[in-house]
């Protein structure tokens, strides 16, 4: 017996929502974050207050202590 119109349109959205699923898993496999190591999280924040990966220069910074 023959599937009517809405059982193929049916089956034809389940195996778009598979295949969009296996693509999200598979996205998720290779962009996995887990596992890395402390210096992939620390963040600088530079001079004007925006956020860097690099470390800021020792020798180029201003000493802001207050001497009495």
């Amino acid at each position: 017996m023959a599937d009517s119109f809405f059982k193929k349109e049916n089956n034809k959205k389940k195996t778009l929502i598979k295949k969009q699923k296996a693509q999200k898993r598979q996205d998720r496999k290779t962009n996995n974050n887990k596992g890395k190591g402390f210096d992939s999280m620390i963040v600088y924040v530079d001079k004007n207050g925006h956020f860097t990966d690099t470390p800021p220069d020792t020798d180029k910074t201003e000493d802001k202590t207050v001497k009495p």
